[in-house]
Formats: C-alpha cells, structure tokens, sequence
C-alpha cells in the first residue's frame, strides 16, 4: 500500500478554509512521496451524537467527495459509528494507520479522538502529525456559509466557498401555473432532506450554462401559501426537464417574495426579475 497523508472532517461544502487545508495536504504529501487523502464520514457526527443538533448540509455525500476529488485529493469515507466516536485519538492514529496514513495533517483548530486531543498533545501516536497553518484572513468556516446562505447573502457565500451556492435536485412535476402565464418554471426538489436553503425570495442564478430566475417561497399570488417550493425559470432554454437532475446556481437575492393584486401585476413582475437577472 503506497504510504498516505491525511487530513480529516466533515469538510461540508469544501470552503476555501478547506482547500487552504487540502492546499498544505498536497505539499507535505509531494515532499515525502506520500498520496493525499482526505478521510470524511458517511454522515455528520451529531447525526449520532446529538441529533437533533445536525446542521443544514451545504452539499450532499457525493457532492462532497466530488469536490474533494476536484482539489487533487481522494477521499476516503469512514463510518461513523459510536465505536469509531469510542476510540481515544491514539487508537483512532492506531486506526488510521491501518489504512495506509503515516502522516495526519491536523487543522489549526482540529481534535481528535474521544479524549479530544489536538497537536502538541499528540507526540506519542504510531504516525506522524503536523498542525495546518490557518488561512490568513479567517473566518471562513462551514458556520459562516450557512450563516451566508440562511441571511440570503449569495455573494458572501460565494466568496466563502470560492464558487455559487448550489442546490441540487430532481425536477418534478408542479402546479404548472408559470407556464400558462408564459414563464414556464422547473419545480426542483432538492436531493436531501435537511439541504441547507436561502430564504423565501427571488434570487438571479444559473442553470445548465444558462442565466435563471430562481424562486424559493409559497407562491402567495397563485398557491395557498403553505408549501414553500423552489421554482426555476431558465432563460434562453426550451425542452423537457421532467425527471432530470439540476444544478443550480445562486448569484445574488433580487428581491423579498411579494403577493400581486393578480397575475397581471406577478407577470409584469417577472419580467422585471428576468432582466434584472440579465444585468439590464
């Protein structure tokens, strides 16, 4: 087996304070000839330890592992099991070992193990172990992109993720009220269940390469008010996405969901966002 360096966590959404991470991974394993990997888990820690703690996933799994293979590092998935949240962090360095890891590169901030041991704490452990340099301006953390995304702020959190916000999903059937008004829409249903999601509005993005008007919200005009949705009107496109899964994009928050006198006034409305999503 071809020796490993490693960082671990949950590394939700792949920020630039992960890739900063990944970024030193990549040097300290080309200096020794070792290939990094990134050891994430199946599932968020809290998801067994407190339940009812786990926060909104930024990205799903696979989302997740695609990302990270995207920096130059393979993941590996390990199970998060009440034994492996058992082990003390020289069982856990005994562990890992197995699999290959004679280096763990620990973030600045990181701990490890059942008795939550960090850096200078670990000199006895059968591998050896670095402490990451922090990324110099800070405050990039999983927290402040969901913090980013729940206040609507789609800029920031790109700056935080060093790309758009994405929601991923399969397009089902809706109400189709939005194409009898002449803005067909793609009703999204997002691939996971506790996706993290900006709040009710209108919001400029892109989809499948084109430029798109996303609404998240209960449709006050036309809906009964109670279902929140996430309708996607794709400019430039025509064709049938029933079925399909998307991609989309968030740019920027245009405006607040409104209720309209009619669907006069919600038409003249869209057009506004539409050009508004083209910048005019």
């Amino acid at each position: 087996m071809h020796k490993r360096a490693a960082v671990i966590g949950v590394f939700d959404g792949v920020h630039r304070g992960h890739q900063f991470l990944l970024e030193q991974l990549k040097t300290e394993a080309e200096r020794r000839d070792y290939q990094p990997v990134a050891l994430t888990f199946d599932r968020h820690p809290l998801e067994l330890v407190n339940p009812g703690a786990v926060p909104a996933r930024i990205c799903s799994l696979q989302e997740r592992l695609e990302l990270l293979r995207r920096t130059g590092v393979e993941p590996i998935v390990l199970e998060f099991t009440a034994e492996l949240r058992a082990m003390s962090a020289q069982e856990f360095c005994a562990f890992i070992r197995t699999l290959g890891v004679d280096l763990l590169l620990m973030g600045f901030n990181n701990r490890i193990g059942s008795d939550r041991k960090r850096g200078a704490e670990l000199i006895d452990e059968p591998i050896e172990i670095i402490v990451a340099r922090e990324l110099p301006e800070g405050g990039v953390s999983s927290s402040a992109v969901r913090k980013a995304v729940g206040q609507g702020d789609m800029e920031l959190a790109a700056k935080l993720l060093g790309r758009p916000f994405v929601i991923e999903g399969k397009v089902v059937t809706g109400r189709q009220i939005g194409r009898t008004i002449g803005f067909p829409t793609a009703n999204i249903q997002p691939s996971e269940a506790n996706a993290l999601m900006p709040p009710i509005g209108v919001y400029a993005g892109e989809v499948e390469g084109h430029p798109a008007v996303i609404n998240i919200g209960r449709r006050p005009t036309v809906n009964n008010g109670n279902d929140v949705t996430i309708e996607v009107h794709i400019l430039d496109f025509q064709g049938d996405l029933y079925g399909r899964h998307l991609r989309v994009e968030f740019l920027r928050r245009l405006r607040p969901e409104m209720k309209f006198s009619g669907l006069d006034e919600l038409k003249a409305q869209i057009q506004k966002d539409i050009d508004n999503a083209r910048g005019k």
